[in-house]
Parts: structure tokens; C-alpha cells; sequence
């Protein structure tokens, strides 16, 4: 070959290779960087995955005050009474505590005719209740009820804690002439 000729060829020849070599390598760069990108993604996944699960969700503390029938139920709670028949009856009481503590209660009974103020109600309670719960506890007591007088009444079971939580429930009955 004549040496023009064979720098030509020279230079074919090289051009060729390094671009071949270039495209091999800029494919399996390509592929490192896809490959490493999927891989990130994959464990970041994971990770959030993980810690969505694992994450307790927070909640409000609460205190929770609820009655029950003399069988424990709602079934039979009592909406009227014939004085002297059924105008003596038993609620059960209930108290939750979901504070994240243990915390003394104290439940007050009261009774009035309906139209007083609930929240707190200003009438002397007629019984009062009290016991220090653990968190999650659960405190039901019996109340024994007696009404010995004609027309509307409102039994109202205010719960009090150290934090006075302002809860209460009611009970609105009747009682009616034998």
C-alpha cells in the first residue's frame, strides 16, 4: 500500500473501532444507570412501605362514659315507670379510659325533671362514683334508681377527671301512676 493509502486506512480503521467501542460502552453505561435508577426505586419503596407500616397511628386521648340495662345491653333500657311497680331499676355504668395514663374518675348521678341545664348540670348529685383506671380499662359499676314521683325525669351521669372532660350521658323517663 502506498502510504497515503494506508493512513486512510489507518484512520477507517481507528474511526471504526473507537466508535464501536464508544457505543458499547455509552449501551452498557445506559444500562448502569436504568439498572442503579430501578434498584433506587425498588428500596425506596421498600423503605417507604416499611415505615407507613410500622408507623403507629397517633390518637386522641378521650375518656368515654356509657349505660347499659340490667343485663348489660340496650335492649330493656326503661323510657317509662309505674310508680311502685317498676319505678326501682339498675343501670350498669360504664367508663372507658383511652388517655395514654392511668387517671382517677369520678362519676356523679343526678336527676332532675328534664328541663335544667346538662353540661355540667347545677343539681346535687344524688350518688357518686370513683375509681383510678388504667389506660384502656374499663370500669362498669351498678346503679340502683329510684323515681317516687309522677311525670318527666332526666337521670344524668356526668364523668369528671383530673382534666374535666365535660362528659356526660342521660337517660329521659316517664314515670306514670299505678
Amino acid at each position: 500500500m502506498k502510504r497515503h493509502q494506508l493512513k486512510n486506512f489507518m484512520e477507517k480503521k481507528i474511526r471504526r473501532t473507537s466508535k464501536g467501542r464508544e457505543s458499547v460502552s455509552d449501551r452498557d453505561e445506559e444500562k448502569t444507570i436504568v439498572l442503579t435508577i430501578i434498584v433506587a426505586l425498588v428500596i425506596l419503596s421498600a423503605l417507604l412501605a416499611y415505615t407507613i407500616l410500622t408507623t403507629p397511628v397517633k390518637k386522641e386521648p378521650f375518656a368515654s362514659i356509657y349505660y347499659l340495662d340490667s343485663e348489660k345491653k340496650l335492649e330493656n333500657i326503661p323510657k317509662t315507670v309505674v310508680l311502685g311497680e317498676n319505678s326501682t331499676f339498675l343501670l350498669w355504668v360504664g367508663v372507658e379510659n383511652q388517655n395514654d395514663t392511668t387517671m382517677i374518675f369520678s362519676v356523679e348521678v343526678k336527676m332532675d325533671d328534664g328541663t335544667g341545664a346538662v353540661d355540667p348540670s347545677p343539681i346535687e348529685p344524688i350518688q357518686r362514683f370513683e375509681k383510678s383506671l388504667e389506660d384502656k380499662e374499663v370500669w362498669e359499676f351498678p346503679v340502683t334508681i329510684s323515681i317516687d314521683q309522677l311525670g318527666s325525669h332526666r337521670i344524668i351521669f356526668e364523668l369528671y377527671d383530673p382534666d374535666y372532660t365535660g362528659s356526660y350521658v342521660f337517660l329521659s323517663l316517664e314515670a306514670i301512676p299505678a
